[in-house]
């Protein structure tokens, strides 16, 4: 137990206690709609982040027909969102950037501030809360996670694995290489989280590899 602060039990029954720690919070939520990049539909967005904040970054897809593999990482003071579908299929990407930022002093309510002075929340922070695995790490995990959830879902994205492809209608066989990314994919009220290709081609499965990492998702209905 802290020297001071506040313990606050949360929805799930856990407690939340400060100072020791400190929040990441619903810093914004942003959709982009994909557009034609060659035969695929694509979206890459830089989203502006002070760098000083920690940040982590969940995505969903809308449902399209086959999966649309998403990813993000942080440039200096943007955070990079994207999304690829292989089969020109059109997506819209919502992104939820959460992040240990100072808060906004509401008009009334809580605050609790850290023991340096800065507000780290408020009744109405958005606490990111209630995180779920998915997949389990090892063979059932990267490439090989399937798994479809009932509600809205997003997933922090990873990258999964890589298929190599074979085709043996050429002279010699071309081979090459698929990369697999998380792809997260709901209509509202189902989500299926699954391995998608960045790319497609012509020719036979030849092996690849799998990292075997499990997935971590949110129930979106609470920052919708």
């Amino acid at each position: 137990m802290a020297d001071f602060g506040a313990m606050i039990l949360m929805d799930n029954g856990n407690p939340f206690v400060t100072p020791q720690s400190t929040p990441f919070c619903l810093y914004g939520k942003y959709t982009f709609n994909s557009s034609a990049n060659g035969n695929s539909q694509q979206v890459a967005q830089n989203i502006a982040l002070n760098a000083d904040y920690p940040v982590m970054v969940f995505i969903k897809t809308t449902n399209t027909a086959q999966p649309t593999p998403v990813m993000s990482y942080r440039n200096v003071s943007n955070i990079y969102v994207a999304g690829v579908n292989p089969y020109n299929q059109s997506f819209t990407l919502t992104a939820y950037v959460f992040a240990i930022f100072p808060q906004t002093l509401p008009k009334w309510g809580l605050a609790v501030w850290d023991a340096a002075g800065k507000l780290v929340l408020t009744n109405e922070s958005r606490v990111l809360s209630d995180l779920q695995t998915v997949g389990a790490p090892g063979a059932s995990g990267g490439i090989n996670i399937d798994q479809t959830l009932n509600g809205s879902w997003a997933v922090a994205p990873a990258q999964l694995g890589q298929t190599v492809i074979v085709n043996n209608a050429t002279q010699p066989p071309t081979v090459y290489t698929i990369n697999a990314y998380s792809s997260c994919r709901s209509d509202g009220n189902k989500t299926r989280i699954n391995a998608g290709g960045v790319s497609t081609g012509t020719g036979s499965p030849g092996g690849g590899t799998n990292t075997g990492v499990s997935l971590t998702a949110i129930n979106t209905a609470a920052y919708d």
